[in-house]
């Protein structure tokens, strides 16, 4: 029985979401335990009111030698009996090594990152090395070995009352208020990523002729997401939401959406949480590395084209290395992705 337990993950938002199975299913396990996140400042704030957890501590990663020494002897005056790195990095391990140097002395839990298995998939397309689950399941697999039941592994994230009337006073303002809409996140951190533009134009067109309003989703200065945006300018069913709402606002956002459609990134984690179906585009990365959609509803959708070339990169990283650039995502076809959304549409 462990009384003062440690998590630590730093990155990046789309992991951070699905680390929140852990929170939940540790408080069940080890009801009368204290559970203490260390999290990364920006990112981290997604994590913010989860009631499972006792504390959350915010590190600048881009800290200093002395002020990652200061964080340890911070860490080292709570006595943790438990450290659970959901992370598995030069930091987090270092941190872990220098609270065991001292008693009492915390016993270790690490994830396993597969990075073997993924990357023999990458440079030999031997994908036998993977176990089948997601990195949800991955993840829980520490706490898995110590209990003898089933653990969950939805995630789940909880906006404030104040950022869900924020969304909803924005929704009133553009008449959209109990109306049906479908979220679009174009951007992706790599372009490889990157669903073509004109799909997503063709998309759009599709959507708002049937009668259902488009928002843009994102960050700030996304290229793909800025481009829609004027592309759409003056039409009074597509608006761009990108930018203006904090990471749990943006959930809040999501979690209002009938349903998603982006590319393979964080914006499909956090609808997910939020329980809004959604359609996800895969096109360097595959489902076997563990970030494929969760709920029944949802959609992975990926080229029909057998790709010697797939999966070329890990995260989406790099430059194309089949000579029709980026075949994978433009063979996806905007008719396939209309036929998925129009499953999601209220009838």
């Amino acid at each position: 029985m462990f009384s003062n337990i440690l998590l630590i993950r730093f990155s990046s938002l789309g992991d951070l979401v699905l680390t929140t199975p852990i929170y939940r299913e540790l408080r069940k396990v080890y009801p009368d335990s204290r559970l203490t996140l260390l999290t990364s400042e920006g990112f981290g704030r997604v994590l913010e009111n989860n009631p499972h957890l006792d504390e959350i501590i915010y590190h600048h990663r881009k800290e200093t030698r002395n002020d990652l020494k200061e964080l340890i002897n911070q860490l080292r005056l709570q006595k943790f009996d438990l450290i659970y790195d959901i992370h598995n990095s030069l930091r987090s391990r270092w941190i872990g090594w220098q609270l065991k140097r001292h008693a009492p002395k915390p016993e270790h839990w690490l994830i396993e990152k597969r990075t073997l298995a993924r990357e023999l998939q990458i440079r030999f397309r031997w994908g036998q090395f993977f176990n089948g689950k997601s990195q949800r399941e991955q993840w829980l697999e520490p706490l898995q070995r110590h209990h003898t039941g089933t653990l969950s592994t939805k995630t789940e994230l909880f906006p404030s009352v104040a950022d869900k009337n924020y969304v909803k006073a924005w929704l009133n303002q553009n008449d959209l208020q109990d109306k049906p809409f479908i979220c679009i996140g174009a951007s992706a951190s790599f372009p490889l990523k990157c669903w073509p533009l004109q799909n997503f134009k063709q998309l759009v067109e599709n959507i708002i002729q049937s009668g259902v309003s488009v928002v843009l989703v994102g960050a700030n200065g996304e290229i793909e997401t800025e481009e829609l945006a004027e592309y759409f300018r003056g039409s009074q069913n597509v608006f761009c939401a990108a930018g203006i709402f904090t990471i749990l606002q943006s959930a809040a956002l999501l979690e209002m959406a009938n349903a998603v459609v982006a590319n393979d990134t964080s914006i499909i984690h956090l609808a997910e949480a939020m329980r809004t179906p959604s359609i996800a585009l895969f096109g360097p990365t595959v489902k076997e590395f563990g970030y494929a959609p969760m709920l029944a509803q949802s959609r992975l959708i990926e080229t029909d084209l057998a790709l010697r070339c797939r999966p070329c990169s890990r995260t989406g990283k790099g430059t194309c290395k089949n000579r029709e650039q980026q075949i994978c995502m433009y063979s996806i076809s905007t008719q396939k992705v209309w036929d998925a959304a129009q499953l999601l549409l209220p009838k």
